[in-house]
């Protein structure tokens, strides 16, 4: 499978771009710095933005499945996650291109949500201290559900450091607080192997007796 992905040098991202060469994809990245990618068999590295429309077709020209880890970067764009977004339901279908993992916060409410005393307390810790970042995820993913794409967003509580593990998903207020960056990666990339949770956003976490992050 020939893979784009967005946010490839950031935390998350690594683990999703050492994951799917290890799986034997080929990997499209987009990256401003593309010295901080560690040259691989399979690895194609794109100088480029994700603010940039002309840089983002160039990235999913050719490839089978969209994949984004992009998040917040401290003296970043405000809007880098709806910029993104709105490039990538602009440019997919002229590319041919119809499936799209992303990945955002699970502080971003979707239908079916059923939140309980701590994820409503998270939810607004949020939005007083992180209100920007919260409204340009939430941005994002309106804009990507809005569009005709085969989307699935994957929305993760807290991201720790650790190896991947079992992950429970559903909606917000019936799985767990916190996950490790490896066990999102792999429930990205199965999503995008396997061909599930189309048009879905499920959270994930950690599953209960699992290693913990």
């Amino acid at each position: 499978m020939k893979i784009a992905l967005l946010g490839g040098t950031g935390r998350t991202g690594q683990q999703v771009l050492r994951l799917a060469l290890d799986h034997g994809h080929s990997v499209q990245v987009l990256a401003r710095t593309p010295a901080r990618l560690t040259p691989a068999t399979g690895l194609t590295a794109i100088r480029g933005d994700v603010s940039n429309r002309a840089d983002v077709a160039e990235v999913v020209s050719g490839v089978d499945v969209v994949l984004s880890a992009l998040g917040p970067v401290r003296g970043g764009s405000p809007t880098v996650m709806q910029d993104a977004a709105a490039h990538l339901v602009s440019v997919m279908p002229a590319a041919g291109v119809s499936r799209l993992v992303t990945l955002t916060g699970a502080g971003v409410e979707h239908a079916g949500d059923q939140p309980g005393p701590v994820d409503r307390l998270f939810r607004g810790i949020l939005r007083l201290t992180q209100g920007a970042v919260l409204a340009d995820a939430t941005r994002h993913v309106d804009l990507i559900r809005e569009s005709p794409l085969q989307w699935t967003v994957v929305r993760a509580p807290m991201l720790k450091d650790g190896p991947a593990g079992p992950v429970v998903s559903g909606p917000v207020g019936r799985v767990g607080t916190q996950v490790t960056r490896a066990s999102v990666a792999a429930f990205m990339l199965a999503a995008a192997e396997d061909g599930t949770f189309i048009r879905e956003a499920p959270a994930v976490s950690q599953a209960p007796g699992s290693r913990r992050p």
